[in-house]
């Protein structure tokens, strides 16, 4: 099975051991399958990797940038959320979606070209005690190190295995200090799957927001107002100020109900292409966004730094298939 897949396959896992409702399971399938209708259709698609023209130490200063936005918050605060969870409500919102925006990708890619320091920015992200950077960085590097060691024939398991359980046990240590249990996180899980069932059952057939959920992704972090996440709980009646994540669909199927199967088809359309990549700055994008839409079976894709993510992975395919077009041209 190829690692696109996995967002599919995962997500229909996760609705059926959360004991979603019929007319959920059934939604969830069909947009799974559009995944996966449009993961085999991207992969025919013909397109030349050109990269974007970046030096190395741009991508370098942009890592660093990345620890050292996180060094700042933590000294700005004047405590380690990590080990005092409670303060990262504190955090400057727009600074760690920078951290993320810089950090994910730029680690990925050092540590595709041979840089094994990219392994700081997992554990130096942990210190904001938010769990979900955490497990993005792990499944990038966990991806990017398992496709390209298997293809060039070095696969080495103990690896594989020592990056996912370095990004598991840092997931866990997040856990316990911020007072959870494992029992907690079956409560969030099946509470996520719950949001969904209501969202199917009282959302309209044709959509709530009309897009307009998914565009809060951009302005909240612009301009402030509500979240997406927000507009969730406020649909749920959720007292003001509660977010709710109601896993990859929720948003979408909030959005544009039924019709979010499109999106489903767009989502597997840019994996199935992307995975094809071959320069190291590309596919940097293509595990960072691959990561993101792992974790957002949970979580949703729902945040302007993902947005911009998959944004320049779509550009890097027009771009090659304009350049495919003009070779060809007679």
């Amino acid at each position: 099975m190829k690692l696109p897949a996995l967002v599919p396959v995962l997500f229909m896992a996760y609705l059926t051991a959360g004991l979603a409702r019929p007319k959920t399971i059934a939604v969830g399938l069909l947009f799974s399958l559009a995944i996966l209708k449009g993961i085999q259709r991207g992969e025919r698609i013909k397109w030349k990797d050109r990269n974007i023209e970046i030096n190395e130490r741009y991508i370098t200063y942009a890592f660093w940038a990345a620890i050292g936005i996180i060094i700042y918050q933590v000294i700005r605060l004047g405590n380690v959320p990590l080990l005092h969870p409670a303060i990262r409500t504190s955090l400057n919102p727009r600074l760690t979606a920078l951290t993320y925006f810089l950090g994910v990708p730029s680690s990925v890619y050092l540590f595709l070209r041979g840089r094994r320091y990219a392994l700081i920015y997992p554990v130096a992200v942990s210190l904001y005690a938010y769990r979900t950077p955490v497990l993005v960085s792990a499944i990038a590097l966990g991806s990017a190190y398992y496709e390209n060691a298997k293809r060039a024939g070095k696969l080495e398991l103990k690896k594989l295995a020592g990056l996912l359980a370095g990004g598991v046990a840092l997931f866990l240590l997040i856990t316990f200090l911020r007072g959870n249990t494992l029992a907690s996180l079956w409560v969030r899980f099946q509470s996520t799957v719950s949001a969904l069932d209501v969202i199917v059952w009282r959302g309209d057939w044709y959509g709530t927001y009309l897009g307009g959920l998914q565009w809060a992704g951009v302005t909240s972090y612009l301009q402030g107002g509500y979240s997406p996440r927000g507009l969730i709980a406020k649909f749920l009646y959720v007292h003001t100020g509660a977010t709710i994540t109601a896993t990859l669909l929720g948003g979408m199927y909030l959005d544009f109900g039924v019709f979010a199967v499109a999106e489903g088809f767009l989502l597997g359309l840019y994996y199935g292409a992307l995975s094809r990549a071959t320069h190291p700055v590309t596919k940097a994008i293509y595990y960072s966004t691959l990561a993101y839409g792992v974790v957002g079976v949970e979580t949703g894709i729902l945040d302007l730094p993902v947005y911009l993510l998959f944004l320049a992975g779509a550009y890097l395919i027009h771009k090659g298939r304009k350049e495919m077009g003009e070779r060809e041209a007679p």
